[in-house]
């Protein structure tokens, strides 16, 4: 069963949300000019942490990118290319 979401900061119009195991990318308004580029990076406890990079297009909106860690996750970050 997941627990209710946590929410790091905005970047460039993109943040990271994650539930007990599972981390999310999400952006509202993507404004990392001009490349687009982001990583999100997955804060797993217990294994190795990963990061994923996903170039998305000008104002997207929604959620781009899922990770699901093996035990739980104290953290999903998003950053700029």
């Amino acid at each position: 069963m997941s627990s209710a979401s946590n929410e790091s900061s905005w970047s460039y119009g993109c943040r990271g949300y994650w539930y007990s195991t599972s981390g999310h990318g999400y952006c509202y308004d993507a404004t990392n000019y001009p490349g687009y580029g982001y990583y999100t990076s997955y804060d797993c406890s217990y294994e190795i942490d990963t990061q994923h990079y996903d170039r998305l297009s000008s104002d997207y909106e929604g959620k781009y990118d899922t990770y699901e860690c093996t035990f739980s996750i104290s953290g999903t970050h998003v950053s700029a290319a």
